[in-house]
């Protein structure tokens, strides 16, 4: 099953949009995860890109299956979305720029698609189990009739 629900812009819906994603999940074992995600991914939107200006917006898109889906798309605008990585027991340089990391930690995959002039999609893959998710049923194999 898929949602997609499109949020103003502004830093006051960042929580709204993690919400509507947990309820999703509600009864799988990923549901923080996924808030965490939305999370992340929702206040780059909103710091970042166009989504964040007045009259701004982005859009949240979940997919509830044994691979789950969370997708977070902008307007555009600054640069692409990238991981940061520090080096190993070097200085800290900011307490920001870590999100798409530690999203990139919980994802058994993690990607983006689009451009800074028409929007991305940056979009995370999170193993999914919970009672809410019934993968595909095996049919019953047909015995030939003797």
């Amino acid at each position: 099953m898929s949602w997609r629900r499109t949020f103003p812009g502004r830093p006051d819906q960042i929580p709204l949009a993690r919400q509507f994603a947990m309820f999703l999940f509600a009864d799988t074992s990923i549901a923080s995860d996924v808030g965490f995600v939305v999370t992340e991914l929702a206040s780059n939107a909103v710091r970042h890109t166009r989504s964040g200006q007045q009259g701004g917006q982005f859009t949240v898109e979940v997919v509830l299956g044994g691979l789950a889906y969370v997708g977070v798309s902008d307007l555009g605008g600054g640069g692409y979305p990238t991981v940061r990585y520090d080096p190993l027991n070097g200085p800290v340089e900011s307490e920001g720029k870590r999100g798409l990391r530690a999203v990139s930690q919980l994802a058994a995959m993690l990607g983006v698609h689009g451009d800074p002039m028409e929007g991305h999609t940056v979009w995370a893959d999170l193993v999914c189990v919970g009672k809410s998710y019934e993968g595909p049923t095996q049919s019953t194999p047909v015995k030939p009739a003797t």
